[in-house]
């Protein structure tokens, strides 16, 4: 049986080596778009940000709500409000989303996806489920009590103060 130090150890080296084989330079998730996209989008998925696909995507979900506005979309992905009207900008010039506004409210603006942005969202979509049966299937051969451990141990990292290089346990 290893020691703790010798178990902190490897798990240190084998979370660097996760990151190194995640991280080759290639895009997975782009090039899935790519492939299944017509080819009317490809400029569009090559150029978009992630995190402004994954804004259509809530945008996507609200659209059977009638919309939802820069306020509601900065709540519900937890960005700056700054950061999704830029990105929502993006969305617009690419005619992915359209801006309505709110009858009888001269202030509000609703977002919509466009039908080329319900289009592009279905192919995402279907990715992430696809992603999520591969992670699925996958952690499936683990048992509940050692998968309560990994998500203790991911959600300590995801929430852990940094400082420098260094990772600090949430008190």
């Amino acid at each position: 049986m290893k020691t703790k130090a010798a178990s902190v150890e490897a798990i240190s080296a084998l979370l660097y080596a996760v990151v190194e084989r995640y991280d080759d330079g290639t895009d997975p998730e782009r090039e899935y778009l790519m492939e299944r996209c017509p080819a009317r989008f490809h400029a569009v998925v090559r150029e978009l940000p992630a995190a402004a696909v994954h804004l259509m995507a809530a945008i996507g979900e609200s659209d059977t709500d009638g919309g939802v506005n820069i306020v509601g979309l900065a709540a519900r992905s937890g960005h700056l409000k700054g950061t999704v009207s830029k990105h929502v900008q993006r969305l617009v010039d690419a005619g992915l989303v359209e801006r309505t506004p709110v009858p009888g409210n001269r202030k509000e603006i609703r977002l919509q996806l466009t039908a080329d942005g319900r289009a592009l969202d279905r192919v995402h979509r279907q990715m992430h489920d696809e992603k999520d049966a591969g992670l699925r299937e996958f952690l499936s051969r683990y048992t509940a009590a050692e998968l309560q451990t990994i998500a203790k141990v991911l959600d300590d990292l995801l929430h852990a103060e940094t400082r420098g290089v260094r990772v600090l346990p949430r008190p």
